[in-house]
């Protein structure tokens, strides 16, 4: 009898609770989207699974995924037998990758979720994205703590950056002649905008934050370049003997800052990191 009664009892603590035993348990993630990959990885869920592990490492580098989550090949092309293999009980996709939600829903649940939209990108989009995979993921109180010391961190930054910082040009180069200039709707300037400092560029950009110019729609600018890695492949060689790039930068009027790559298309992790490094350099070259 006793143990009938104890059997009752649990079931119905269990039918009461807001959140089921199997939620309780870690869930088996998988994801495809790098800006969803950090995220995850910050509020402390491990995925399972990821895609393009190397180029993850090479662009976005932290937080770094652990061993153990298995590569699962191309973003754009994942290996679906052994994403089959894994059982996970959930994928997440960005709409960029929405493609494959056909395949991948015969697999698991799908959550597709997005960040960069045009002229909706800022710390507070930053903010809810985050609020909604932590839902997703049952890491609603990580949420709250990455957020929070996410402020802390950038308060603090907002102190340490030198007093006469001029306004500064973030660009990616995509060959040795055009680089991706960041503005509006880019992390980069919200992480700019957090410590305190100005973002020169006032063109146009697309939803994802930046501009993709030739070197030549740089002249003018009066404005610290900030150069963020990594840079394709004997692009820092040619520059070093370019007298063209050269000029651009002398008449800047600031020499050139070099920032080791942060994720161009990332979330909080990145800004943070990002602002981090940023500051990092702006003192050591006040120096």
């Amino acid at each position: 009898m006793k143990r009938i009664f104890s059997y009752l009892l649990m079931l119905v603590i269990t039918l009461a609770s807001p959140i089921s035993l199997a939620q309780e348990q870690d869930l088996r993630v998988v994801v495809i989207d790098w800006t969803q990959t950090e995220t995850l990885l910050a509020l402390g869920v491990k995925p399972i699974g990821a895609a393009q592990i190397a180029d993850y490492n090479a662009w976005v580098k932290a937080p770094e995924i652990p061993e153990g989550t298995v590569d699962l090949g191309l973003r754009t092309q994942p290996n679906m037998e052994r994403l089959s293999e894994l059982k996970p009980d959930q994928i997440f996709i960005s709409p960029m990758f929405q493609s494959l939600t056909q395949q991948l829903s015969r697999i698991a649940p799908i959550k597709n979720i997005t960040l960069y939209k045009k002229d909706e990108v800022s710390w507070q989009a930053l903010e809810t994205y985050t609020r909604i995979i932590a839902k997703h993921t049952h890491r609603e109180d990580a949420a709250d703590t990455l957020i929070q010391s996410a402020r802390d961190t950038l308060a603090t930054l907002s102190k340490q950056v030198p007093m006469e910082a001029a306004p500064l040009l973030l660009v990616q180069f995509m060959d040795a002649r055009h680089v991706r200039v960041f503005g509006n709707n880019s992390m980069y300037k919200i992480a700019v905008d957090k410590i305190g400092l100005k973002n020169a560029w006032q063109g146009d950009t697309n939803s994802w934050g930046f501009s993709l110019v030739s070197i030549d729609k740089l002249i003018g600018l009066k404005a610290q370049i900030v150069v963020i890695e990594p840079l394709p492949a004997g692009v820092k060689q040619h520059l070093q003997q370019d007298a063209f790039w050269q000029y651009v930068v002398k008449q800047s009027g600031h020499p050139v800052l070099t920032i080791p790559a942060v994720w161009s298309f990332g979330a909080i992790p990145s800004t943070v990191r990002f602002a981090t490094l940023l500051t990092s350099a702006l003192n050591e070259e006040a120096k």
